[in-house]
């Protein structure tokens, strides 16, 4: 009974960032934007590494399997996928080439990070009591960690800038956009940019102030609130898609 209860909050960020996953893919393929991929590959992140948490309670922490799964559930989740959520963000308002050399980038990065991860010496008594919490303080302290912080850094501020600098763009722009209010728009934005301090804000409380029994939860909420703000957006964009055929058409049929 405890361990399905430990198992529920980790489930509902299974759920939600698989949802999530699955809508952005579904946006990409239709529209082949580059943001969408990099959200994309950091929301499947999310969601293998939630699964791979799962999984590590179910075989026992301490177990071969277990050490393994944590050890995927702490690179991709804990060190690498909060950069790539920042990366979708980079390249939704900067130029092509900018973004492919911030890619490149950080494909290098993540490389490091994961092998300093799947390197590093784990705390097995600190394993034995992950139940429930993120598994801080589970890796010995090493170039890991400073890895860890760095792209974590580096993702939090690119979602949540360029959420605020969208959300000031919108308010100083005319009233409507493609058929949308400008203050939906702005919504959409502080939406993202909640959501992404929400997820900072877990491991951040985690790791400085020893606050992890609630750790899932935050998680959980906060890519709540993310999705909302992206399926805002979107709305906006089917919105705008919609009307670009009709305009075409009316001109197409003109004499």
């Amino acid at each position: 009974m405890n361990t399905f209860l430990l198992l529920v909050p980790p489930l509902i960020n299974v759920l939600v960032t698989g949802a999530f996953a699955f809508v952005i893919l579904r946006q990409y393929i239709g529209r082949r934007r580059s943001y969408q991929l990099y959200w994309s590959v950091s929301l499947l992140m999310a969601f293998i590494a939630t699964l791979a948490y799962m999984a590590m309670l179910l075989v026992g922490p301490t177990s071969v399997s277990g050490t393994y799964f944590f050890r995927v559930y702490y690179a991709l989740g804990g060190a690498i996928m909060p950069s790539w959520l920042g990366m979708g963000s980079i390249a939704l308002i900067s130029k092509p080439r900018f973004s492919r050399t911030c890619v490149g980038f950080l494909l290098l990065l993540s490389l490091i990070a994961a092998t300093f991860v799947l390197d590093a010496t784990i705390n097995m008594p600190m394993l034995s009591h992950i139940a429930g919490t993120p598994g801080t303080g589970t890796l010995n302290p090493g170039p890991w960690l400073v890895m860890t912080i760095l792209l974590n850094t580096l993702g939090v501020v690119a979602v949540a800038g360029v959420a605020l600098i969208s959300g000031w763009k919108m308010l100083r722009r005319q009233a409507s956009m493609g058929g949308t209010k400008t203050s939906n728009i702005l919504w959409a934005n502080i939406f993202i940019f909640i959501g992404a301090i929400l997820n900072g804000a877990a491991g951040t409380l985690a790791r400085f102030l020893g606050i992890v029994s609630i750790f899932w939860l935050i998680m959980a909420l906060g890519w709540i609130v993310l999705f909302i703000g992206v399926l805002l957006a979107s709305r906006r964009s089917r919105q705008a898609t919609t009307v670009m055929p009709k305009r075409t058409s009316t001109h197409v049929t003109q004499p």
